[in-house]
């Protein structure tokens, strides 16, 4: 579309429109519909490098997080999604780093407190928080090792909670297991039906490999599962 285009169809358009096109919208708009914009304000005899001043300036104040949600406000609601879903993956994919970054700064006793607070919030609520929790099943096993790493002495009454949520964390695990057992044996099913019923196809011995692979996944889990609790008895035995 070419400025002409956009002088015709802004022409109309109220000042308070024109303005928030230039400040809070401006990343939906092209540099030449941003030009039109800013030239009928200044026609219309509006102070618009006054208000884009104040308008930096408010940003400049304001914190990464609150920029980031104008940010989203901002979007579609698919430009949201993806949005949302890249930042979930880059996160998922330093989230180990991020933590250890996040407590390496802290004394023994700072990241114990801050682990115990995460017991509580696990024992209070019976699970683990979704990943971007504080109290997530990521943030739990990898401060457990930081404190492991750096041979921390951690006291009875924790010891009793870290017993209590392990039991928590077996019991997840054993569902998660359960789940790939359940969709294994269908998915192994319903591949074997149909290679049998249409003389075989590469998506159904697909279906059968996925499906075999889940179901050893789920038993081989849970035998470790039961393995795990075991050593943990003998050792208190």
């Amino acid at each position: 579309m070419d400025i002409e285009t956009f002088r015709k169809r802004f022409v109309n358009h109220s000042d308070e429109d024109l303005i928030l096109m230039l400040t809070k919208n401006a990343s939906k708009y092209n540099p030449d519909a941003l030009t039109v914009a800013k030239e009928i304000l200044i026609a219309r005899n509006i102070d618009i490098e006054t208000i884009l001043k104040n308008e930096n300036e408010n940003n400049e104040n304001l914190g990464e997080e609150e920029l980031e949600r104008r940010y989203i406000e901002e979007l579609s609601p698919l430009e949201q999604i993806e949005y949302l879903s890249s930042k979930r993956l880059e996160f998922e994919e330093n989230i180990e780093d991020l933590i250890e970054d996040k407590n390496k700064d802290l004394t023994d006793a700072e990241l114990l407190l801050s682990f115990e607070e995460i017991l509580d919030q696990i024992l209070k609520n019976g699970n683990f928080g979704d990943l971007t929790d504080n109290y997530s099943k990521e943030n739990y096993f990898i401060i457990s090792n930081i404190i492991e790493q750096r041979s921390v002495e951690i006291p009875m009454s924790i010891l009793k909670k870290i017993d209590r949520i392990n039991d928590i964390s077996r019991k997840d695990f054993s569902k998660k297991f359960t789940r790939n057992i359940i969709i294994g044996l269908i998915l192994l099913t319903a591949g074997l039906v149909c290679s049998i019923g249409t003389g075989g196809g590469i998506i159904f011995y697909g279906a059968v490999l996925s499906g075999l692979g889940l179901v050893i996944n789920g038993f081989a889990g849970k035998r470790n599962l039961r393995r795990g609790a075991q050593i943990g008895l003998e050792s208190y035995g």
